[in-house]
């Protein structure tokens, strides 16, 4: 086909052709998603209760992000520019985003008709995650968990975090309620559950770091080098918590952070030491008055005062200042 010789049309037919490929992407992500839906949902249908349904769905969500290897190919056209970028659900539904969170779109794109679907917030000792909480007609929170291949039930029933820890807090076992949905489960996550925070999509979560400084003058955690890596690092491997290296609001969730110190009739003083200069602006609430100079953001709690909260609440998502390094100081002597 030969252009026509005007220049501004033939200009504009090359732009619509342009346009026209550029949404191919778009149309055929939205209608193969659409066909994988369509079929994840006859088999949902076929389930006789909700419990069963949201199973079906979990297993079937676990063995296809399982087994894809399509994941980063779906996860590069979010890319594109809006006019030209497939929708966000259709997105999360085929790759789940290579995170966790991404599983509460899916699951709200094949289920959001048939019950409520909150993102469920975890803080593990040495990992934060997201699952997924559903409120079942009947008025029951269940939980699941396809990024991680689990699900609990006692009998036919799914349960929810809160009924699966009074159980293992009265002794029973784990592998009594656990159901894998593939191969390699992460069992030894929910292993800690009862040292694990955690709360569904809007609520605030509380997180207590318990600060190992007993018996120490001085005690630190990270690396004097700028970098805020080697301090959540530090803070999985003393198990205190994976979110050990920022002040402020780094994720969705609502929480707040306690660092506590020993009840061992000392003062100490607790210094963050930031990547860049202390901007109060993006700082959270503190229970006690900051002393702020330069990267430095620091607190004394006498030998009365055991606790010291940040609370993120007031700060839009994303507000936050990276941790170069935090040390604590023993003050006095008893």
């Amino acid at each position: 086909m030969r252009l026509p010789n005007r220049p501004l049309l033939r200009y504009g037919l090359i732009g619509l052709a342009i346009g026209a490929l550029l949404l191919v992407p778009r149309i055929f992500v939205n209608l193969y998603a659409a066909a994988e839906r369509t079929s994840v949902l006859q088999s949902i249908a076929q389930a006789s209760t909700d419990d069963e349904a949201i199973e079906r769905f979990a297993r079937w969500a676990a063995g296809y992000w399982d087994a894809s290897e399509k994941k980063d190919v779906w996860n590069y056209l979010r890319k594109l520019p809006p006019p030209f970028r497939p929708d966000k659900e259709p997105v999360s539904f085929l790759s789940a985003g290579g995170q966790c969170s991404e599983f509460v779109s899916a699951a709200r794109w094949v289920l959001g008709d048939r019950c409520e679907i909150v993102r469920h917030d975890l803080f593990f000792p040495v990992t934060g995650h997201s699952a997924v909480s559903l409120r079942l007609a009947d008025g029951r929170w269940v939980f699941i968990d396809p990024f991680y291949g689990l699900i609990f039930k006692a009998g036919d029933k799914l349960l929810n975090l809160k009924s699966l820890r009074t159980r293992l807090a009265a002794g029973d076992g784990l592998l009594r309620y656990a159901v894998a949905l593939h191969k390699a489960p992460a069992i030894g996550l929910y292993a800690e559950l009862l040292r694990t925070a955690d709360g569904r999509e809007g609520e605030t979560v509380d997180i207590w770091i318990d600060l190992p400084v007993a018996g120490h003058a001085r005690w630190t955690l990270g690396k004097k080098n700028k970098d805020w890596r080697d301090a959540q690092r530090a803070g999985i491997d003393a198990e205190l918590t994976s979110h050990f290296f920022y002040l402020g609001k780094r994720f969705p969730a609502e929480f707040r952070f306690h660092y506590r110190l020993p009840k061992d009739g000392l003062a100490y003083e607790l210094r963050f030491h930031l990547v860049e200069p202390a901007d109060v602006r993006k700082l959270p609430k503190f229970s006690t008055t900051p002393i702020i100079k330069g990267r430095t953001v620091s607190f004394q709690l006498g030998a009365d005062s055991r606790v010291l909260t940040a609370d993120s609440a007031r700060l839009r998502k994303y507000t936050w200042q990276a941790i170069d390094w935090f040390e604590v100081v023993a003050l006095q002597t008893n």
